[in-house]
């Protein structure tokens, strides 16, 4: 079960588009009256193709009022579902493949931006639930490999809601690339798997990234941090802003520096430009800290000390590539 597949309630009526996963177990389901809906995955089958193009699928639904009087509504239809993965050829070669399982016609260009400026890849339409192979990487230069800028419109014939164009920057960095591997809509191989239509994750709470900092940094079960879409510019590590005690001593560096981390691959992964940490003065062991591992990533150009007119001397500007 993906998003954007057509599902149906095993013990009731309800029929709809899966549009959020909410846990491993339960998802999000939209039905026709635009209401939202939480299911167990095991109260719901997938409409088959067939079925859906049988018995359902007008582009209008006219439905009679009291009165006489008649009201044309929107009938549902997947708007989330848009998809780019990676599946292995052999040990070094992937294929690149961008997916539409939606129910939307996608016009779509997708192009690298590195150092030596921007290259097209591909440009062309996606019909929909259908999928096309567009482009060829190699693991073996997995680290220099350039951002890709993908940019997509959205139609569908009749009438519809209107959507805002889709632009997503994305830079891959090794740890969250490996964490994607799972099975691919529509081709039903394990690959690496990003969603491009996914919307922004609300903001964290402080109590909620105090009992996630506690855990261990590879913990993906109850309790670990998921970090939100689209971090800030500035963060502030001080112990007071993350939710944390400032006596903890030693551990509090840790902390902190576990912090710093996961915001920076954040802003990597999310083709951020610039971030800036707010680390303060103190024993300078933070700061000595951070930079120390700026200076070590590949996807820092450079570092300085920010604006002294606004940070003082307590935080350090970072230029991402």
């Amino acid at each position: 079960m993906n998003i954007g597949d057509k599902v149906r309630s095993v013990s009731g009526s309800e029929e709809g588009i899966v549009v959020r996963f909410i846990t491993e177990r339960e998802v999000e389901v939209e039905i026709e009256d635009g209401f939202r809906i939480p299911f167990m995955k095991s109260e719901l089958v997938i409409v088959s193709k067939e079925e859906a193009r049988n018995f359902g699928g007008d582009d209008q639904v006219v439905t009679e009022k009291k009165g006489s009087a008649k009201e044309i509504k929107i009938p549902v239809y997947s708007e989330k579902g848009l998809f780019l993965a990676f599946t292995h050829v052999n040990d070094k070669i992937l294929d690149l493949h961008l997916i539409n399982n939606t129910d939307l016609t996608i016009p779509v260009l997708l192009g690298e931006e590195s150092k030596k400026g921007y290259h097209g890849i591909y440009v062309g339409g996606l019909n929909a639930r259908t999928h096309t192979r567009i482009h060829q990487m190699n693991l073996d230069q997995f680290e220099s490999w350039p951002s890709l800028i993908f940019q997509a419109l959205f139609f569908k014939a009749g009438l519809s809601i209107p959507r805002e164009p889709l632009v997503r920057k994305l830079r891959f960095r090794a740890e969250s690339f490996m964490k994607s591997k799972k099975e691919i809509p529509m081709l039903a191989v394990d690959g690496y798997l990003f969603q491009l239509d996914v919307e922004d994750l609300d903001k964290i709470d402080p109590d909620q990234l105090k009992s996630g900092l506690m855990e261990n940094k590879s913990s993906e079960g109850k309790g670990a941090v998921e970090m939100p879409a689209k971090p800030k510019n500035e963060v502030d590590l001080h112990a007071e802003a993350l939710g944390l005690d400032p006596e903890m001593g030693s551990n509090l560096i840790s902390l902190q520096i576990l912090h710093f981390e996961k915001e920076l691959e954040a802003a990597i992964a999310n083709g951020m430009d610039e971030i800036t940490f707010i680390h303060g003065i103190g024993s300078g062991k933070l700061k000595l800290e951070i930079q120390k591992r700026l200076s070590k990533n590949h996807h820092v150009e450079y570092y300085k000390d920010a604006k002294k007119e606004k940070f003082g001397y307590g935080a350090t500007y970072v230029k991402l590539i």
